[in-house]
Parts: structure tokens; sequence; C-alpha cells
């Protein structure tokens, strides 16, 4: 009996350290595979001038910059790129700006792009972006004009009403926010709607448009139908 209970127990030892040794494997193997997930870009940059410090670098005359990774491009005549905790981040743009992204342009008076999480501002911006829900081009005039690339989203605002037009479809408001994925199109403060091909003009508070079949929603409306 005493040596019945000696294998027993020599049984659960030898299981025990099995089961611990397991655990300590995929414990490993997960904190490698999260390791992995790091990536890194190259920002490409030509330009007549460069004067580069430690912590700032100074580019002036005909610039271009690409980034394959990001999928943009910028064209300008005077940029800064500055590090951040030790690390370069952000692109500074004090002039005129011809900035190319994935499913889109602009045209800025001045920009700043986050090499970290591809966001940005433009200052006095015109925007093209092709939106994926109806396959058409959404244009965007906007004096302030924040962008998120990695997330697909554009908000801004503009004095006297940012300016957006699609297809047939033009809007006036304060703001506006566009999430390209969702396909929705948020405006809002002194809304002014047109649809030409429903034959519609609409003033509102606010108002959301859905970019696939330009199908609307708002508050406080005053509506003009055209009856022929």
């Amino acid at each position: 009996m005493k040596k019945f209970f000696r294998v027993l127990s020599i049984m659960f030892f030898i299981l025990t350290l099995f089961v611990t040794l397991t655990s300590q494997t995929t414990t490993t193997t997960t904190t490698t595979a999260t390791k992995t997930t790091t990536k890194s870009k190259t920002v490409r940059v030509s330009a007549d001038y460069v004067e580069p410090k430690s912590d700032v670098i100074y580019y002036k005359g005909r610039i271009f910059v690409n980034i394959e990774e990001d999928k943009v491009s910028v064209k300008t005549s005077e940029m800064y790129v500055r590090k951040v905790n030790d690390k370069w981040k952000i692109v500074d743009i004090p002039a005129k700006a011809e900035f190319s992204f994935d499913g889109g342009s602009a045209t800025a008076d001045k920009m700043t792009y986050d090499l970290d999480n591809r966001t940005g501002t433009m200052t006095n911006a015109n925007v093209t972006v092709i939106d994926t829900k109806s396959n058409e081009k959404i244009l965007i005039v906007a004096d302030n004009l924040n962008f998120d690339l990695e997330n697909d989203k554009y908000s801004g605002t503009k004095k006297g009403g940012v300016n957006i037009t699609k297809g047939k479809v033009t809007a006036v408001a304060d703001r506006f926010e566009y999430d390209k994925k969702k396909g929705e199109l948020i405006l809002v403060g002194a809304v002014v709607i047109t649809d030409q091909e429903k034959g519609i003009k609409m003033t509102a508070s606010d108002a959301t448009i859905y970019t696939e079949k330009n199908d609307m929603k708002a508050n406080n409306v005053n509506i003009e139908l055209k009856v022929e």
C-alpha cells in the first residue's frame, strides 16, 4: 500500500512539473509574438538645402518627401522634422504644400504630420477624398482641417462655412466630421444642403449624410422642394 502511494506521489509530481513547464512555454511564445508586431518606416527626403541638428532637421528649396509605408508624399519649399522623446516624430511644414495620400490629395498653406500615428492638421486646405461607399469624389474646403489616415477620419471648420461637394450634393456648415469607413458625413451649425438629384434645398441646425446613396437626416429643418 505504501508503495502504491509512493508511486502515486511521483506521478503527481511529474504531472505538476509538466503543467508548469507548459505554462512557461506558452507565456514565452506570447511575449515573443507581441514583440514582433513593431514596424519601422523610412522617410525619404530630397531638398536643395538641409541643416540637420540633434533634435530637428531643417529643409529648404525644392522639397519632396515620400513615406512608402504610409502611402503618402509631400511637395513643399520649407520643412522641419522634429524629435519627440528622442524619436523623429513630427513633420512641420510652414509653407504651401501638396499632399498626396492613399485615396486622396490636398493642398494647404501649411500642415503638420505625425509619423507615429498618421494624423495631422492643415490650414486653408482644399482636400479631395474618394468615398469608398459611392466611389464619388468629396471636395472639402476648410480653414482648419484635421485628418487621421489610420482610421480614415477627417474634421474641420471654416469661417463662413466649410464647403463640401459630392456629386450633385453641395453643403455648407460651420464644422464637419467625415468617417470614410462608415460612409457618414456629419454637418453641424448653420447647415445648408442642396441636392440637385432629389430637387431639395434644406437648412438645418445639424445633419448627417450617408454617402453610399446620399440619404440624409437632419434637425430643425426648413426645406424647399423643386416640383416640375
